[in-house]
């Protein structure tokens, strides 16, 4: 079972939040960004659990599981005016 975790907000981006969550599976974490805005939302997974689940999109569990994560972030009207805009950093 995918359990996911809120771990940050990381900001603003082209009219949606970028959220930071944990994905706890098998007993190992992975980091993911979540994307959502007041229609859409959207995650990409870490490499390494995609190489071990496949893709999310695909899972039998994936609508359950995206919802819980929508269930856990704050509602997008209410903070996307408080935002800061998100900086991207290269490394």
């Amino acid at each position: 079972e995918l359990i996911p975790s809120i771990l940050d907000y990381l900001g603003k981006y082209e009219g949606g939040i970028l959220v930071s969550v944990g994905i706890s599976y098998q007993d190992k974490f992975y980091e993911s960004i979540f994307f959502y805005t007041d229609d859409k939302m959207i995650i990409t997974i870490d490499e390494s659990l995609r190489d071990i689940i496949g893709d999310i999109e695909f899972r039998p569990d994936y609508v359950e599981f995206m919802e819980s994560i929508i269930n856990m972030v704050e509602p997008y009207s209410d903070v996307i005016d408080n935002m800061n805009d998100y900086k991207l950093e290269l490394k």
